[in-house]
């Protein structure tokens, strides 16, 4: 079984395999996060490893468990093992308000309007889920959470959301940036509705202070993940202030 691996001091990384669709596989992380002996989840995985997730948390806690879980997002392979979580310690949930109703269950991820062809196709195919979860508490971007700085990233979802930690020089980013093969890319088009707006949130990237950059698809890149985003969008000729 899989289990927590500390990748700075105060943030533990656990990777599972996700399908997308048709047998397409990537790795999907989610972080434990420690803070005056509290235990916070950043997202919880596809539903198929909830009972893995729930068992690496007890080991990981020692028993504890957690007190809040905190979504980058709602999609299938980030929230889905939220309804494991409550049955084993009823945490708070915590996501931007713009991603409130796709996690409570009264709007789906598909019926966005699409900004691209690939969203306009890939929204068919997406996995999805209705978690019909409660939301303890709504949170937007420049606001605090658990002594992490809240940062709004939308474009792959309205309220997509990643999360600094000052202490650790450390950004949790969800699927603002992926790593997938130690290459940097946006998210997926075709769970993007709004490409624009996701290649906004990668110059969002570049504009804050950090050392280690902590995507969910792919391994981190520690050290030197502001610099990395910076030669991204260089490479490609996208000034910071162009967006």
């Amino acid at each position: 079984m899989a289990g927590f691996e500390l990748v700075t001091d105060h943030i533990h990384r656990m990777e599972v395999p996700f399908e997308v669709f048709g047998g397409i596989a990537v790795p999907v992380a989610f972080w434990l996060v420690v803070r005056d002996g509290e235990w916070t989840l950043i997202d919880s995985g596809p539903p198929e490893a909830a009972e893995n997730l729930v068992a690496a948390v007890r080991l990981a806690t020692r028993g504890a468990g957690v007190r809040r879980v905190l979504l980058t997002h709602g999609h299938y392979d980030h929230a889905g093992g939220l309804a494991a979580l409550r049955l084993a310690w009823n945490p708070a949930v915590v996501c931007h308000r713009d991603e409130v109703p796709f996690v409570t269950g009264a709007v789906s991820y598909r019926r966005q309007p699409p900004r691209g062809v690939a969203f306009w196709l890939g929204r068919f195919f997406m996995r999805t889920g209705r978690w019909q979860i409660p939301v303890a508490r709504e949170v937007e971007g420049g606001q605090a959470s658990d002594g992490l700085a809240v940062i709004h990233l939308p474009g792959h979802t309205p309220g997509q959301v990643g999360f600094l930690h000052p202490q650790d020089a450390a950004l949790i980013c969800g699927d603002a940036a992926m790593n997938l093969r130690e290459r940097l890319s946006p998210p997926f088009a075709f769970a993007s509705p709004d490409p624009g707006i996701a290649l906004a949130s990668m110059v969002r990237l570049s504009e804050l202070d950090y050392d280690h950059l902590l995507p969910s698809h792919g391994p981190p890149i520690l050290r030197r993940g502001r610099d990395v985003i910076l030669d991204y969008l260089d490479q490609r000729g996208i000034a910071v202030d162009s967006i």
